[in-house]
């Protein structure tokens, strides 16, 4: 079992307590929130991540700065998340999502190796190459992308 350190876990708590609060806000001001993602695949297993403040599984990802284009912010969102580098061309478009209160700009790389994944263990807590069908429990983001791409197979 990994130790978990304790700034560590004052970390975890605030990205808990900062995400839970935002969500708020957002549903009372009627705001969107801007966020991109990318489903990064390698030998037919995708790459999945565990946060700190919210239940199942995702995609790395998060939310888009200003003036930022949504490509750069998915491989950015990769780069803090997962320490996986690739270049803002080799992801593709895969599709624009809406929920109530989220925008999401979705990409899709597949990578010739398998990269070195390191998480901080503080907003990431795991992340792993999986089959879909090994993902039990799949955020809104994951399954919304699982399931069109299984339309569009």
């Amino acid at each position: 079992m990994v130790r978990i350190s304790i700034v560590d876990r004052i970390h975890q708590s605030g990205f808990a307590f900062f995400h839970c609060w935002d969500v708020r806000f957002s549903r009372l001001t009627g705001r969107k929130s801007n966020t991109a993602a990318v489903a990064v695949w390698y030998r037919n297993r995708l790459l999945v991540v565990e946060q700190s403040y919210q239940c199942g599984l995702t995609l790395p990802g998060g939310h888009i700065r200003s003036n930022e284009l949504p490509v750069s912010a998915a491989t950015r969102e990769l780069r803090e998340e997962t320490g996986v580098v690739i270049a803002a061309a080799e992801p593709f478009l895969f599709g624009r999502f809406e929920q109530r209160h989220t925008c999401l700009s979705l990409f899709e790389c597949w990578l010739a190796r398998e990269p070195e994944i390191r998480i901080d263990n503080r907003e990431i807590t795991a992340a792993s190459f999986m089959t879909p069908d090994a993902i039990s429990e799949p955020s809104w983001t994951l399954r919304s992308y699982l399931r069109t791409r299984r339309l569009w197979s």
